[in-house]
């Protein structure tokens, strides 16, 4: 551990929120057809494809704003705020919005997902809630009951959470190698 300590490299704020934002946006256009494909092959939604592989502007703000929520909980505060500062400007930057609509988006839907997934603090779960809003999959349900409450299928969630994993961000590789320097 001592070892470890005294071994790990630094990282700025500014560089972390770089690698941050590609990695982000690597792993969505790389992960993306994937959780599109298997929610196409799904059995409890209705078959075919339920979401375009190519529509992934809303899974892209999913996994930014669950990305986001992780950052505020393994950051001290002070840092959490200037890295989320830097990320969103360096998003918003890199896929061309604003940044003041990308804070208000991002904003919204991370109230929006501790809402669905209140009481529970897990962003894995959160996102996949969220997923099933923003693309509006209850419609797609071949389960009546799950459809007309419009709450996701539990094996569809399940499938879905495990998926989500893969989209969040390794803080506990990163603190195990680095240390951030302002």
């Amino acid at each position: 551990m001592i070892g470890t300590l005294f071994g790990r490299k630094k990282m700025g704020e500014e560089r972390l929120a770089n690698v941050l934002v590609n990695a982000l946006l690597e792993m969505v256009e790389q992960g993306f057809p994937d959780v599109a494909a298997e929610l196409g092959e799904s059995p409890e939604l209705d078959g075919g494809q339920v979401i375009d592989p190519a529509d992934d502007g809303a899974f892209l703000m999913i996994v930014l704003a669950g990305n986001l929520l992780e950052l505020d909980r393994q950051l001290p505060s002070g840092p959490d705020r200037r890295i989320t500062a830097l990320t969103l400007s360096k998003f918003a930057q890199a896929t061309g919005v604003q940044t003041s609509d990308l804070e208000r988006e991002v904003g919204m839907l991370k109230a929006m997902m501790a809402r669905l997934n209140h009481p529970s603090k897990n962003t894995v779960y959160a996102m996949s809630r969220a997923l099933f809003h923003q693309y509006d999959l209850f419609g797609h349900q071949t389960d009546e009951y799950f459809r007309d409450k419009r709450e996701p299928h539990p094996v569809t969630l399940k499938r879905l959470n495990g998926l989500m994993g893969f989209f969040l961000w390794d803080w506990e590789n990163f603190h195990e190698h680095y240390r951030i320097a302002p």
